[in-house]
Formats: C-alpha cells, sequence, structure tokens
C-alpha cells in the first residue's frame, strides 16, 4: 500500500499538539493515551517500525514505574524515577520527531517553512539541525561496521561508540553549516523550490484526530 509523505505544517502541527499535551497532562494515563493517538497517526503515515518500538518502549516504561522501581533501594528509586517519569512524559514529542526526520526531506522541511514565513535565521538552523541526526545516524553505522571487523570487549563497546561520536559531532556540525550556506539557505533574496508540498486528506484527517484526542484525553482521561 502507498502511503502519502506527510506534509512539514502537519507535522509541526502534531508536533504542537503534543508538546501542549506533555505540559498539560496532570496524570500517568493521560500521556499514555497520548502516545496511543501519537502511534495511531504513525500508523496512518505507514511507520509501523516506528510505531511497534514506540508500544514497547511504552511497555517498557511502565514496567520500570510499576513494577521494577518499587522494590529497588530507595537511593535506585530516587535515581532513576525523574528520568524515567520525564521520558514517558517526551514520548509523543520524541515519536513525532521521528515521523518527521523519517517522512519529511530537508527541502521540504524548508519550503514549508518559507511558506510560513518563519525568520530565515530560524530556516537555516533547522534545517542543520534535522540533517545533523541522520548525519550522526551514519557516522554511528559506520562505527558499528568497523567494530565488526575486530574483536571488541563488551567492556570497551561503550567508549567505542561514544568516543568517536564526540568527536565527530563538533565537525559534522561545522560541516552541515558551511553546506547550507554553500547552497545559499541563508540567503536573503526571494528562493524558488522545485519541492511540491501541501495537505493532503491523511494530514488534515491526522491533524484533526490528534487535535480532538489531546481535548479529550485532558478533560476525560483521569489517573
Amino acid at each position: 500500500m502507498h502511503y502519502r509523505k506527510i506534509d512539514p505544517r502537519a507535522g509541526l502541527f502534531i508536533l504542537l499538539l503534543a508538546n501542549i499535551g506533555m505540559f498539560l497532562e496532570r496524570t500517568s494515563m493521560q500521556g499514555n493515551a497520548l502516545a496511543g493517538v501519537i502511534i495511531a497517526v504513525l500508523i496512518m503515515y505507514g511507520c509501523p517500525k516506528i510505531a511497534t518500538g514506540g508500544v514497547v518502549f511504552m511497555l517498557l516504561l511502565y514496567c520500570l514505574q510499576t513494577f521494577v522501581l518499587p522494590v529497588l533501594p530507595i537511593a535506585f528509586t530516587n535515581m532513576f524515577s525523574v528520568f524515567v517519569n520525564m521520558t514517558r512524559r517526551m514520548l509523543p514529542c520524541l515519536l513525532t520527531g521521528a515521523l518527521l526526520v523519517k517522512k519529511c526531506s530537508v527541502p521540504e522541511f524548508v519550503a514549508a517553512m518559507r511558506k510560513l514565513r518563519l525568520p530565515q535565521n530560524l530556516i537555516t538552523a533547522m534545517a542543520v539541525t534535522i540533517r545533523y541526526f541522520p548525519a550522526i545516524s551514519e557516522e554511528l553505522h559506520h562505527i558499528i561496521n568497523a567494530m565488526k571487523l575486530q574483536k571488541i570487549t563488551a567492556e570497551r563497546k561503550i567508549e567505542c561508540y561514544l568516543v568517536p561520536i564526540m568527536l565527530s559531532a563538533t565537525k559534522t556540525a561545522e560541516e552541515l553549516s558551511v553546506a547550507a550556506v554553500v547552497r545559499g539557505v541563508d540567503s536573503p533574496k526571494k528562493k524558488t523550490s522545485a519541492v511540491k508540498i501541501g495537505f493532503s486528506v491523511t494530514d488534515i484527517f491526522c491533524m484533526l484526530m490528534t487535535a480532538i484526542g489531546v481535548v479529550l484525553i485532558l478533560i476525560f482521561v483521569k489517573g
């Protein structure tokens, strides 16, 4: 089945609603319901892997909060309970961000932000940020492939992941910034775009579903 790519403006609207729901939620049940709405949106846009990962991660956080943390020593509970709770609250926003990164290319995102008449400095920063995560992911795959060619012990794997990523993070950001400047992203001149974007029926349906879902969750879902 063919799934249309999400319009970046629809993705930003859904992300805004996810943030509003996150900040206004009062109970964990509301947060779980909001995550369920975003998972339904992911399925609508043909992202079953991200949706499945969201469900598994949500269940993992629930098990940690319900069964694991209560039986741990108080020191560990105080240390990890805030982290687990904040991760659970941010899950809808993280899933929406994953949808945007998966389904929106940088040219589409830039074209959408220009249609929204956002400041050019913000457009440049957002374009570099969106391209940054796939670049880091690609770097991580290179590190994994290099580790497969060597006998790396389990104790050294964390070091072999973190050190190259930390060293290349700044360099990658600088290279992406220079590439954006070379392509004229920050030019004040009026620009044309070969990328065609527009709202589809799926976009409108998902925006309405998310908006109605957030309102109903905040009003009717109790702890």
